[in-house]
């Protein structure tokens, strides 16, 4: 993939194109945003388009120079991450030396750092001086999604290119591109635009696997059908607590979206404007169960609960107050399921509370 056909951020590659252009590539910049991989793939192609042999201000995806950076095999192009919670003094003193040698096989030398706030204090000022006196031929690339946390004094040596988050349609259009249905593209779409990691590797039956099942959990819910499975399901889960988070969050925002959809139908049964419109028929049976304030309700709790789970909160909170929103008496006291379940189940261990 060539410069030219990243998907976004137009205004980041028409500056990246006259740097090219220009011959006037800074030895040093930040790329900061809120998806690191978007980050990383405009910083390998540009590297790419910087080293291709072919001098056409872009890559052309065939010379030798292209094909080695596509499998990460080009000597003079060099991606670090941290080695553990920070960079390591070792990993500075290494990058530092090799920034002192001249490229192996071309004209600059790339070194692209991924999560750069990582860089702590002592590292940071190690590097400092290697940006301060660059030689001519290295070029520095700092990846972040903190801007804030990278040192002041490291950001006056950089250019800074600020990242805006992928629209829906450019990941649409670039899913279609690739041959994507149409339909399932505007849903894989829409459901990871914010991450364009998982565009490229969610497929499909992936995503459609999730959707079914948290259809069938709000389907339950609403019906107050099965509850104290559910309830135990998550008590089990909660038990690793990364993993836990990381489905409690995904299960609250796709259990959102099919909220939003019914309360569209409640307002306009024709509307075309649902997300899930392949749900519409089992979305228009849930609408005929409840009504509109007790949807708004919902939704309502499930943005708080999506706040909840950023602030850390218990595992135990954030489950008995997701099960507590889709009781009759709304948020208050729980339910008699979750008084049964957790008698007969404890969460039990530290880990899976904290």
């Amino acid at each position: 993939m060539s410069l030219a056909e990243l998907i976004g951020n137009t205004r980041i590659k028409a500056t990246l194109a006259s740097y090219l252009r220009n011959n006037r590539v800074p030895s040093s910049l930040i790329f900061t945003g809120s998806d690191p991989y978007h980050q990383l793939l405009f910083a390998l192609n540009f590297a790419k388009a910087a080293l291709c042999q072919n001098q056409t201000n872009d890559s052309c995806d065939h010379c030798p120079h292209c094909l080695a950076v596509d499998r990460g095999l080009f000597p003079d192009v060099q991606i670090l991450e941290p080695d553990g919670q920070f960079y390591r003094k070792n990993q500075l003193d290494e990058l530092i030396a090799s920034a002192c040698r001249r490229p192996l096989r071309a004209q600059k030398r790339f070194f692209i750092m991924k999560d750069a706030q990582r860089l702590n204090e002592n590292s940071a000022n190690s590097f400092l001086k290697t940006l301060e006196e660059p030689l001519p031929t290295n070029v520095f690339i700092l990846l972040t999604a903190n801007l804030a946390q990278i040192l002041p004094t490291i950001q006056s040596r950089c250019q800074i290119l600020k990242f805006l988050p992928l629209a829906n349609h450019e990941v649409r259009l670039e899913l279609q591109r690739r041959g994507v249905d149409p339909e399932k593209a505007r849903l894989l779409a829409f459901f990871n635009a914010d991450d364009m990691k998982n565009v490229a590797g969610t497929d499909w039956p992936e995503l459609e696997e999730k959707r079914q099942a948290m259809l069938f959990i709000l389907d339950r819910l609403i019906r107050q059908s099965q509850v104290e499975d559910i309830l135990l399901d998550l008590y089990d889960r909660s038990r690793s607590r990364e993993s836990f988070i990381a489905y409690f969050r995904e299960m609250v925002n796709l259990i959102s979206i099919l909220l939003r959809d019914i309360m569209v139908l409640m307002v306009d049964a024709e509307s075309g404007t649902l997300i899930n419109s392949d749900y519409k028929e089992k979305l228009m049976e849930l609408a005929a169960l409840t009504n509109i304030d007790k949807i708004f309700f919902l939704i309502r709790k499930m943005e708080f609960l999506l706040r909840d789970i950023q602030r850390n909160l218990n595992a135990r909170v954030l489950i008995l107050e997701f099960i507590n929103s889709y009781t009759p008496q709304g948020s208050a006291g729980a339910p008699p399921a979750a008084h049964s379940a957790r008698n007969a189940r404890p969460l039990g261990g530290g880990q899976a509370n904290g």
